[in-house]
């Protein structure tokens, strides 16, 4: 790893920690100040105070990232691949395998194991949104409509099933890849042969009708999971309770009405 790799490395490290601290602060103020106001309704929840407390925990870290930040800037450490464009190893296969006439083996074999990881994946998360479903089927979990009762609820039962969900999604996007790039390979290793056999590739249309295939597959599962999402949501009482909250700030803070 170069020096320029690793100082924006540590700069994000840095930027990510900051943010997590300043968030576990900010939601620390806000418990605590809600405390107070249940005591006494006229304090206030956040107060330069609390906030200036809460600020000299993490103030060593916040400058020394802005210093860190200022240093890359002015000795211009930058990634150079920041404005090249992504790349893409499904559209370099597809561009490749385009040019290839007869698939070989290894070529099949890595198309069939895409799929299989592709499958396993999307199976992975829908497996983690069962327990996601039975809970917020269940409306004896929210029995008083209170949001952050509901959102901390969440964040303990329902949350740590879709980050597990999408990591699996992530690791399956990872191994796709990997396949994707040994096809490539296989696609370029075999051009080369054909061309010393003087076979010539025929124009194909199936990937792209792949693609679209699967693309829409897609937008139809997620829009058939926002659905179901939405139709639990109101079944447990969510729906009520977000039109308080919404009727509560349009009529005590905006004023309409």
């Amino acid at each position: 790893m170069t020096e320029k790799k690793l100082y924006l490395a540590l700069q994000s490290v840095l930027c990510i920690l900051l943010v997590i601290l300043m968030a576990a602060a900010a939601a620390s103020i806000y418990r605590e100040g809600r405390a107070r106001k249940a005591e006494n309704p006229m304090e206030w929840i956040y107060t330069r105070e609390a906030v200036g407390d809460k600020f000299k925990s993490i103030a060593p870290l916040f400058f020394g990232a802005i210093g860190f930040t200022a240093a890359g800037w002015i000795l211009a450490v930058r990634d150079e691949n920041a404005d090249k464009p992504v790349k893409d190893a499904g559209l370099a296969r597809d561009l490749t395998v385009s040019r290839v006439a007869v698939p070989d083996g290894q070529m099949k074999e890595e198309q069939r194991k895409q799929k299989r990881i592709f499958r396993a994946g999307w199976f992975c998360f829908l497996l983690c949104m069962v327990p996601v479903g039975i809970y917020l089927s269940n409306g004896g979990h929210f029995p008083d409509g209170n949001l952050e009762k509901m959102i901390a609820s969440l964040a303990l039962h329902i949350f740590p099933w879709i980050i597990l969900g999408l990591g699996c999604l992530m690791v399956s996007a990872v191994l796709q890849e990997k396949s994707i790039l040994r096809e490539t390979e296989a696609a370029r290793l075999r051009i080369k042969e054909e061309n010393a056999s003087g076979i010539k590739p025929e124009a194909r249309a199936d990937g792209d009708r792949k693609d679209l295939k699967a693309k829409s597959v897609l937008q139809l599962v997620v829009v058939a999971a926002a659905v179901v999402f939405l139709i639990l949501g109101v079944c447990n009482g969510s729906a009520k309770a977000v039109y308080t909250k919404a009727a509560n700030i349009c009529t005590e803070c905006v004023g309409l009405g």
